[in-house]
């Protein structure tokens, strides 16, 4: 595993990397925690050997060991002082390296980080902001200690082994051209901590099959074959601890519980030796455990394992069908470190990226980063491309004459809109509307227009809240989803000859698009679609939407004129935003003390109590985070906070509830991804199930041939209180028969004898299993909402998920305002500058959209960034 994570005090990095104030530090562990210095800015510094705590106190005051002046320019109070990028092994090893001590392993380790780090290093870069300009610029150098622990955090005063390694960078890199010291950007290597650490995995896999040690692939990676998830389990107590925790918090996302295992510290260990830890750790083992280990350490040093090429190949195939359902293109490191992890330490690295030269993938390069696609998703774009194409100007107007308006208030978008739906000649016709434009208020008139010429009109929308939600409310009675639209044989009868208008159509991807274009063509119906391209799209892949925009030629209506904001100045900013312009935004968001820079240890407290005040006036208040990591934190602070006030009950009751695990097909044929008490909630018909049936997962007998008919679910628990806010997680209906659809606020007024949730929406059986907690929402959640008044939570842990249409669609989810709580103006700025937009594969081919025309031979390494273009 590889986390990293920001130290943003001076005294948070000289205390942690101390040996002595270690709280894993132990008795004899001296010579294994003296920290090493790494990475070429250490040698530019005159730093070598083991670190001398003098000149590391330096450092992380921002000071120059060798001349004692100031080392970067900038001096700030809260400036961050470096990055601890820490690389764990599998348990498997740290316990037989815990039990044996055979220094063969220690050595794999230590040499799997150091290949990775200087990897790493080599892309290190610093900001250039110099003669106007603003991008980053490679140094290639870094500043780090190396800092080696055998054991975990302690539990009952015992550690369990965990080998892993602190590799402490400091905040500052050489840059040559301007012959100085800076800060050093680490966005684009957060990013890619995936990448790297599927590499620092495949090189420990390696090293121990020239050890004479075989692995086994898991969910997350692999293990020493031989060594039992149960023996494991024994020796995983601080990650049993971690897990209660996270459940006492209701804390169920991986990355969350990561952040809570970080920052969750436990009593110094007893004072022990390791030869007394080693008698206490042999004492959990039965005689089996027993003799797996002394097998398991036989072997080391033994015959080398052969590697399993054919493994590569497979897991280079199943990594792209995984990765290709909800992407036309991805990132090549991200297909390579999700082929590395599916080989499980049983391929090199080099076998993985040999086979995935022999694949046929589709390569270009865009802003120094290769992407990746195929034969068949280009297909897929093209046929849908086609099918708009061949139905310009070849249809009758859906209108006559001149249309008088009902709504005279309609502005000149929204009849411009109304008019271009009437005066279309084309199959396809495209309705463009930002976010609060009033698009629904169009889609009223434009629905009585056609219905005035003679046309029934069905109307549909991807999610339930949307189309059996807002568009049923107003006054489309019989909408419903995408979905419906596309397995109901009965409704589509209904359809022939008339028009279907889908909304939100910026939410669906090209594989489903390609299904609607041929169902209004075998209907012989037209269609409408409107959405905004802007916002979030689709979890599938591609971005329909904006690619029959701009390759097919069709020529949207568009409504701009923004009505959700009351303030002007606001409105300006989400104009601005619309547009595409997150600069521009930004700055008068910010000139409005909307975008607001708090530390960390203040900044949730901060917008709960805001929050907080809102609901008390009596204003709608909605709280946004990009990631679920962040989104626990606030959601801590909000109901300590409304218990504190006395809007949520002391007294609490648990039901069970089932999350789901948004698995790919490829993830759902693959038994490694399933835990024990997984359920199967069928989504269509399958041999021996029916629809909407849940199964309890049986991975001996795993129905992998079905895997498109249901979703996995996870089991967890629920602590629920009076007066909670909760989300419904999937649609359903209520004791009384009323339909509850996915995305649903229900608040909770009081649980009657059975212990039911009564509702504002009606009465919820605690047997109903699909609610969650409904403070927070992600920005993808939060779109098609709006409220008097928006939080948004967005430190650097989210800037991975932050970029222009997420900080568009939260900005303008608000009437009044929208405050954004971050930890760095300028990274913030940085990272919503960052369009997320989906590259196509016709784009890919074709070299456009940024991409480079020449052509790819190969798939190339880290520094080597001039690609070529290869259809095979």
């Amino acid at each position: 595993m590889l986390r990293i994570t920001e130290a943003s005090h001076s005294s948070q990095a000289k205390s942690y990397f101390t040996a002595k104030s270690a709280d894993y530090y132990i008795d004899g562990q001296e010579q294994e925690l003296a920290g090493k210095w790494r990475g070429k800015g250490a040698q530019l510094l005159g730093l070598s050997g083991t670190v001398d705590e003098k000149d590391w106190h330096a450092l992380c005051d921002n000071i120059n060991p060798e001349t004692g002046k100031t080392l970067t320019a900038r001096q700030k109070k809260e400036r961050r002082v470096g990055y601890d990028f820490t690389f764990s092994v599998p348990k498997s090893v740290s316990l037989v390296y815990g039990l044996t001590g055979d220094e063969r392993l220690l050595d794999a380790f230590r040499d799997s980080v150091r290949e990775t780090m200087d990897e790493i290093e080599s892309e290190v870069a610093a900001r250039v902001r110099k003669g106007g300009r603003d991008e980053d610029r490679t140094t290639g150098n870094a500043v780090w200690g190396e800092y080696v622990h055998l054991t975990s955090r302690p539990v009952d005063g015992v550690p369990d082994p965990q080998l892993h390694a602190h590799c402490f960078v400091m905040n500052a890199t050489f840059d040559a051209e301007e012959k100085r010291w800076k800060a050093i950007q680490v966005g684009d290597l957060k990013a890619d901590a995936p990448y790297f650490e599927a590499r620092f995995q495949a090189r420990m896999g390696s090293k121990l099959r020239e050890l004479g040690l075989a692995t086994e692939r898991t969910k997350d990676g692999w293990e020493i074959e031989g060594i039992t998830g149960e023996t494991i389990r024994k020796f995983s107590r601080r990650t049993a601890e971690i897990e209660q925790k996270a459940r006492d918090k209701g804390i169920t996302d991986p990355k969350a519980k990561a952040e809570l295992g970080a920052k969750t510290r436990n009593r110094k260990a007893k004072n022990m030796t390791l030869d007394q830890l080693r008698e206490e750790w042999t004492s959990r083992l039965s005689p089996e455990e027993q003799d797996a280990i002394s097998r398991v350490s036989i072997s080391l040093g033994g015959e080398r394992v052969r590697e399993e090429r054919e493994l590569a190949r497979e897991a280079v195939i199943n990594a792209a069908d995984h990765l290709f359902e909800r992407s036309s293109t991805v990132d090549e490191r991200r297909l390579l470190a999700e082929a590395f992890k599916r080989a499980g330490g049983k391929a090199s690295i080099e076998a993985v990226e040999d086979q995935y030269r022999r694949q046929g993938f589709l390569f270009a390069a865009r802003d120094g980063r290769t992407l990746v696609s195929t034969r068949e998703i280009l297909a897929e774009e093209q046929a849908m491309l086609g099918f708009a194409r061949s139905g310009r100007g070849m249809y009758r107007p859906l209108g006559s004459g001149r249309y008088e308006f009902r709504r005279s208030w309609l502005n000149e978008g929204q009849k411009n809109a109304v008019e271009h739906v009437l005066k279309s000649r084309d199959r396809v016709v495209l309705i463009r509307g930002a976010a609060g434009v009033g698009k629904t208020t169009m889609m009223e008139e434009a629905k009585e227009a056609l219905e005035s010429n003679g046309h029934r009109v069905f109307a549909f929308a991807p999610p339930a809240k949307a189309s059996r939600g807002v568009l049923r409310e107003k006054g489309f009675a019989e909408a419903d989803t995408v979905a419906m639209l596309l397995g109901n044989e009965k409704l589509q009868q209904q359809l022939k000859g008339q028009v279907i208008w889908v909304d939100e159509a910026g939410l669906i991807g090209t594989r489903t698009m390609n299904r609607i274009f041929q169902l209004a063509d075998r209907l012989d119906a037209r269609l409408i679609l409107s959405g905004d391209r802007r916002q979030h799209g689709s979890v599938e892949r591609g971005d329909a939407l904006r690619l029959l925009e701009d390759e097919a030629g069709l020529k949207p209506a568009s409504i701009t004129e923004i009505q959700r904001q009351e303030r002007t100045d606001y409105k300006q900013a989400i104009r601005d935003l619309s547009e595409g312009n997150s600069v521009a935004g930004f700055r008068k968001l910010d000139a409005l003390d909307w975008i607001r820079e708090i530390p960390t240890q203040d900044r949730y407290r901060q917008l709960a109590a805001d929050y907080l005040a809102t609901v008390k006036l009596g204003e709608t208040a909605l709280v946004i985070a990009p990631t679920h990591v962040e989104g626990a934190r606030v959601t801590s602070e909000i109901r300590d906070g409304l218990k504190e006030a006395g809007l949520l009950g002391r007294d609490e009751q648990t039901i069970s509830v089932l999350v789901n695990a948004n698995l790919t097909e490829a993830e759902r044929r693959d038994a490694s991804n399933y835990q024990p008490s997984d359920v199967l909630v069928y989504h269509q018909n399958a041999k021996g199930v029916r629809k909407g049936q849940q199964v309890r997962v049986d991975r001996e007998h795993l129905p992998a041939d079905q895997a498109a008919r249901f979703q996995v679910y996870r089991q967890r628990t629920l602590r629920i209180a009076e007066g909670e806010l909760l989300r419904v997680t999937k649609n359903g209906r209520t004791v009384e028969g009323r339909a509850i659809n996915n995305g649903d606020l229900v608040r909770v007024r009081a649980f009657n004898g059975q212990g039911d949730l009564v509702t504002d929406k009606g009465t919820i059986s605690r047997e109903y299993s699909h609610l969650a907690l409904g403070y927070v929402h992600t920005s993808v959640a939060s779109q098609g909402a709006d409220a008097d008044r928006v939080f948004v939570a967005q430190s650097w842990d989210s800037q991975a998920a932050s970029n222009q249409r997420q900080f568009y669609v939260s900005a303008s989810r608000g009437k009044r305002s929208a405050v954004f709580y971050v930890d760095n103006r300028q990274e913030f700025l940085a990272a919503v500058r960052k369009s997320d937009e989906r590259m196509s594969a016709i784009e890919l081919v074709s070299g456009g959209r940024g991409f480079s025309p020449d052509a790819i031979r190969e798939p190339q390494r880290p520094r080597e960034r001039e690609l070529e273009l290869s259809h095979g």
